[in-house]
């Protein structure tokens, strides 16, 4: 689910000025109107890493005494609800957003071909919907597989067909010098620089609906984590 936003971004591109060394940014898989998959980038301008949260869509969340989930405040609030409810857990400051419609992620799949993780091939659209339907966890290991994949001599005549979707087919607020400043971080010392997590938590059932507990410690702290 987050392996096209950190393609994208490793492709040659900056969210609103951050008051800090970090930018962070919300990126959102639609179809259509569905939300499939959330995740938050952030990008560390010092050290050059790049951290990646995806935040189940059934993440408890309590509003004003209210149970929800990341899913429903979507579906009432849209992307600004999310967002701030985000960005208030988290203790960050949202940046920027990229949002991906289905048919940008079958195209993205196609420009990039296979790859290999560990032996196995797979494409971006496998992986993606392997991710959000939890067949697999190596997420981390497919998203460098994809960035080592961009960054070798033969993947490089790929990034023009890339950058070409991510700046005609994307509904986003980024442009194009935070993106080349990831690349070329990337480019330099190679994939390893790219920390996928996924927001843990105690997953429970309530009323044939799931949630995941997130602990307020939790939430506090995870941001710092994948970009440590």
């Amino acid at each position: 689910m987050f392996v096209l936003a950190a393609l994208l971004i490793a492709t040659p591109v900056e969210a609103a000025q951050s008051k800090t060394d970090k930018t962070n940014i919300i990126c959102i898989w639609t179809d259509k109107q569905k939300l499939k998959a959330l995740t938050i980038m952030t990008f560390d301008s010092i050290s050059g890493k790049v951290g990646i949260l995806s935040v189940p869509l059934f993440t408890h969340l309590d509003i004003n005494g209210h149970q929800t989930t990341i899913e429903a405040l979507w579906n009432r609030e849209g992307r600004a609800g999310v967002s701030r409810r985000l960005a208030e857990l988290l203790e960050i400051t949202i940046d920027g957003q990229i949002t991906f419609d289905q048919p940008v992620i079958e195209q993205a799949s196609g420009v990039i071909g296979p790859f290999e993780v560990k032996g196995h091939r797979s494409t971006l659209l496998q992986a993606f919907e392997d991710t959000r339907t939890e067949r697999r966890k190596d997420d981390q290991d497919v998203l460098r597989a994809i960035a080592a994949n961009i960054i070798s001599p033969g993947g490089l005549t790929k990034v023009p067909k890339l950058l070409w979707l991510f700046t005609t087919q994307v509904d986003t607020n980024i442009h194009p010098e935070l993106m080349l400043q990831i690349y070329r971080v990337m480019d330099h010392q190679g994939p390893t620089i790219l920390t996928k997590k996924a927001l843990r938590g105690r997953d429970y059932y309530q009323d044939g609906y799931r949630y995941r507990y997130v602990e307020p410690a939790t939430w506090k702290s995870i941001m710092h984590e994948i970009s440590a």
